[in-house]
């Protein structure tokens, strides 16, 4: 990672209308492609109102204090095909366009983990649009895994875990209850 880039918890001076903005930046090819997700555009009260007391901020930082990136984590429960868990559900994530490649988004992905395995949590997940490739394609090599589909009012979303001990099922199951459920899912907008 770029050397003169801190990522740490929010701080005080960083304010969550700045996380906004950053956001909002930082996905904005992702609007110019059709690319709509419901994250980006809460205004800050709402990021930090959702974030919740268990949820924890990371920003990266320039040598100077420019926000340049974010990434939250917070505990959710979820049910899924392998049961009811708590996560540590991913969200937030976001570099402005100008930083990307610094392995600065690699980095809050590793922290990330960190604060989940402090918080006792063996399991990361995290949603995202179905044509956010570049996201996918990161998420993939650091060992998610396509776990569910999820249809929203205007596009799909890949739902996606990692266990943090390894995953106790193996891929093909994986990959079978991921589309089973994409078809079903599919089925049931059609309606």
């Amino acid at each position: 990672m770029d050397s003169s880039i801190q990522i740490v918890e929010k701080p005080d001076f960083v304010s969550w209308d700045d996380i906004h903005d950053v956001i909002w930046k930082a996905h904005e090819e992702n609007r110019r492609n059709g690319v709509t997700m419901k994250y980006p555009s809460l205004p800050g009260n709402e990021i930090e109102k959702k974030l919740g007391a268990e949820g924890k901020m990371l920003v990266a930082l320039t040598g100077d204090g420019r926000l340049v990136g974010t990434a939250a984590m917070m505990p959710k429960k979820a049910k899924l095909w392998f049961g009811e868990h708590v996560f540590a559900y991913c969200c937030f994530a976001s570099i402005l366009p100008e930083y990307n490649g610094k392995g600065i988004y690699k980095e809050m992905c590793r922290l990330q983990e960190e604060m989940a395995r402090e918080a006792g949590l063996n399991m990361m997940m995290f949603d995202t649009h179905e044509k956010n490739s570049r996201n996918l394609v990161h998420s993939i090599k650091a060992g998610y895994k396509y776990v569910d589909y999820r249809f929203f009012r205007d596009h799909y979303n890949f739902v996606m875990v990692k266990w943090l001990d390894g995953c106790p099922y193996p891929s093909f199951l994986c990959k079978g209850q991921f589309l089973l459920r994409k078809c079903l899912m599919i089925l049931k907008s059609l309606k």
